[in-house]
C-alpha cells in the first residue's frame, strides 16, 4: 500500500540579509541544493512544509534572497513563522496567507487541507515572552480546541516551537513553547484523529510521544546544534550535514524518514 499523502518537512534555513555564513555555513547554497533535490524526486511530493526561520535577521533582503530559490519548487510550499521571521515579509515575498483582518503584521495562523488531511498552522511568536521562547494566546488555544474535536478529518498541528522540555537545561529554559502543556491539553480530545504535531526551532530531529500524541521536529537546513543534558548551551555541530524529513501519511499510520544531503 502506498501513502495517500507525502510531503517534505524542512525548517530553519536562516537566510541572512548580507549573505554572510551562519557558523561558517552559507544558507543560500544549501537551500538551493535542497530545492533541487526535492524537484528531482522520482515521485513529486504533494507539498513542502517549512516550519519557520526562513530568515535569520527578519530583514527584507534575506527574504528577497530566499524568494527566487523557493520559487523554483515545483510543488506548493506552506510557511510557519519562526522567531527569526517577520510575518509581513513572509506574506510579501513568499506568498504566505493574508490575515483575516487584513493586517500584514498579524500572527501567521491559518488552515489548509490536502487530500482530506487538515493542517492547522500556529504562530507562537509573541512579545509576551522573551525571544526565543514561544507562546500561544488564549484566542489561539481556543482555535485549537475548536479544531481538536473527537470527530473530523485527520488533523496535523504545525508550529515553530517544541511544546515540552527536551532534557537540555539551556534549551528547556530558552527554546520551548512556554504554555505547551495548555496546547497538549487542548489536543487530547482529537488524539484519535491527530496525525502529529510538527515543529522546527531545534536544528535537530526529535520525537516526543505523550498521551498518544506524537511531536516531531525536523532537522535544519542551516547548521545543526548539539544540546545534550551535560552541555551548558547548544553548540553548532558542523559534522552533522543539513537534512530534511520526508513524511508519508497512510490511512493507518505516519512514517517519517530523515535524509541528509551534502553541505555546499
Amino acid at each position: 500500500m502506498l501513502p495517500h499523502l507525502t510531503f517534505v518537512h524542512i525548517t530553519d534555513s536562516h537566510m541572512t540579509s548580507d549573505g554572510a555564513p551562519l557558523h561558517g555555513v552559507a544558507s543560500a547554497p544549501n537551500l538551493r541544493r535542497l530545492v533541487r533535490l526535492i524537484n528531482d524526486f522520482p515521485t513529486p511530493p504533494d507539498f513542502v512544509l517549512h516550519t519557520g526561520d526562513v530568515s535569520h535577521d527578519r530583514g527584507a533582503p534575506s527574504y528577497e534572497q530566499a524568494q527566487p530559490i523557493l520559487a523554483e519548487l515545483r510543488t506548493p510550499i506552506y510557511y510557519v513563522a519562526g522567531n527569526h521571521d517577520a510575518p509581513a515579509l513572509l506574506r510579501k515575498f513568499l506568498g504566505a496567507p493574508p490575515a483575516a483582518n487584513g493586517d500584514p503584521t498579524a500572527p501567521l495562523d491559518y488552515v489548509f487541507e490536502v487530500k482530506g488531511e487538515r493542517f492547522l498552522v500556529l504562530d507562537g511568536c509573541w512579545e509576551h515572552v522573551r525571544d526565543p521562547l514561544g507562546w500561544l494566546s488564549e484566542e489561539q488555544l481556543a482555535r485549537v480546541r475548536d479544531e481538536a474535536a473527537p470527530q473530523g478529518p485527520p488533523l496535523t498541528i504545525v508550529l515553530h516551537y517544541p511544546p515540552f522540555k527536551m532534557g537540555s537545561p539551556w534549551l528547556d529554559d530558552n527554546m520551548i513553547l512556554t504554555n505547551g502543556a495548555a496546547l497538549h491539553e487542548a489536543l487530547l480530545p482529537a488524539r484519535g484523529r491527530l496525525r502529529a504535531v510538527l515543529c522546527g526551532h531545534l536544528h535537530r530531529s526529535s520525537q516526543i510521544v505523550r498521551d498518544g500524541i506524537t511531536y516531531i521536529s525536523a532537522p535544519s537546513v542551516a547548521p545543526a546544534y548539539t544540546w545534550q543534558p551535560w552541555d551548558a548551551e547548544p553548540r553548532p555541530d558542523l559534522e552533522v550535514p543539513p537534512a530534511y524529513n520526508l513524511v508519508h501519511y497512510f490511512t493507518d499510520r505516519v512514517v517519517v524518514q530523515q535524509y541528509h544531503f551534502a553541505r555546499v
